[in-house]
């Protein structure tokens, strides 16, 4: 393809045409290797989530679960920290006056 016979605008045009072709076609693309690998693995008697195990669940990422609080503030018992995350002002009080993060303990 001839590129020096075309203006500034038509060579944009083409930049913008040329990525979006180019995206369809890694969808498409992705599509069929996936189609291509799961037969490939019904052929062997497998499924592919099976194959690359997809069934197991995940141990990266997500949020975390709730913990019990390991924190008590003794001026006011409903105050609680579990000791993750950013120190409560109380925990700071506390430390900043010389007191011991164990006597904090539940």
């Amino acid at each position: 393809m001839e590129l020096s016979g075309l203006t500034l605008p038509q060579l944009y045009q083409l930049l913008k045409d040329l990525e979006r072709e180019i995206s369809r076609r890694k969808v498409e693309d992705k599509h069929k290797a996936i189609a291509d690998l799961q037969k490939l693995a019904a052929e062997r008697g497998f499924s592919l989530t099976e194959l690359l195990g997809a069934e197991a669940p995940s141990k990266r990422g997500g949020k975390r679960g709730p913990v019990a609080a390991q924190f008590k503030n003794p001026a006011n018992p409903e105050q609680t920290w579990s000791g993750r995350g950013r120190k409560p002002q109380w925990v700071a009080d506390h430390l900043a006056k010389g007191g011991d993060i164990d006597s904090l303990r539940v």
